[in-house]
This record gives C-alpha cells, structure tokens and sequence, in this order.
C-alpha cells in the first residue's frame, strides 16, 4: 500500500515538473533561444533556424498512455525509460551546444528551411521524443535509443 502511494507520488511529481518546463516561454509570440553562439527562433511556432525541439507529454497524453497499461508496473517502466533516454538525449544536446527548446505534445509546430520551404509536424503523438531541425531539409523526429546517431547523421547533412 504504501510502495502504490509513492508511486503516485512520484507521478504527481513528475506531472508538475513536466508542467513547469514546458510553461516557460509560452507567452508571447516570439521568442529567441540561445547556447552559446547559435540562436534558435521560435516564432508563432515556427523555427527557422537549426536546433533540437524536446517533446514532452501533455496531461492528456499521459492520462491516455495510462489508461492504455493498466498494470501499475508497466506503466511506470514506460515512464522510467523515456524520462532515462531523454535525460541522455538532453545530456548529448548539451555536449554539442545544440540550442534546445521544450514542447508539450501538443498541436502543431512549423519548420522554415532556409531556402523558404515549410514543414508541419504534428506534435499531439509524440509521447517523449526529440525533433532535429538542420535548417536545410526536412525535421525528423529521432529514435530515442539511438538518439546519439540519428543527431550526427541528420546535423551533418
């Protein structure tokens, strides 16, 4: 009893933190993200320039993922692995001084490359994940597994 009362715990924890990250930013139409020399534009979401987007569940996303596993035990591995693979995906982001903003799954957020060409990805079912954008083709939602691999073979193009 008490093991299933810090489990909730934890997720209500986990709900706020989420909550909090992706609060930032949010309210006004433009805003300029920068790491060290590189500066990442989100306006009206719209990127225009290279950078990672880091998805992270909405409320709604997460209450549907949890109803999906009803087993209290396969709930929380799914959690644990995606929060374990994106704190290593943010860690590489780091490392390579990517700029980096945060999302919640939801909606819409639309790429401009630098040739003028828009590209829409939707957000509303990416449950953990992270978008590259190199500013010249397509943005690509990575594997979270071989996060390390799809930056350097996408950013490198």
């Amino acid at each position: 009893m008490k093991l299933n009362r810090m489990r909730e715990l934890l997720c209500v924890f986990l709900l706020i933190f989420l909550n909090a990250c992706n609060s930032v930013g949010s309210s006004t139409k433009t805003k300029l993200y920068s790491y060290g020399n590189s500066k990442l534009i989100i306006d009206t979401n719209l990127v225009n320039k290279p950078g990672a987007i880091i998805i992270e569940p909405s409320i709604r996303l997460i209450n549907k993922v949890k109803k999906a596993n009803q087993d209290e035990a396969g709930y929380d591995a799914v959690i644990d692995d995606n929060v374990y693979y994106m704190s290593v995906a943010k860690h590489y982001l780091d490392s390579v001084k990517c700029p980096k903003i945060q999302r919640e799954s939801e909606g819409s957020i639309r790429f401009k490359t630098s040739s003028g060409k828009i590209y829409i990805m939707k957000l509303d079912t990416i449950f953990f994940g992270v978008l590259l954008f190199n500013g010249e083709s397509k943005p690509i939602c990575t594997s979270l597994t071989d996060f390390q691999e799809d930056y350097k073979k996408y950013m490198s193009k």
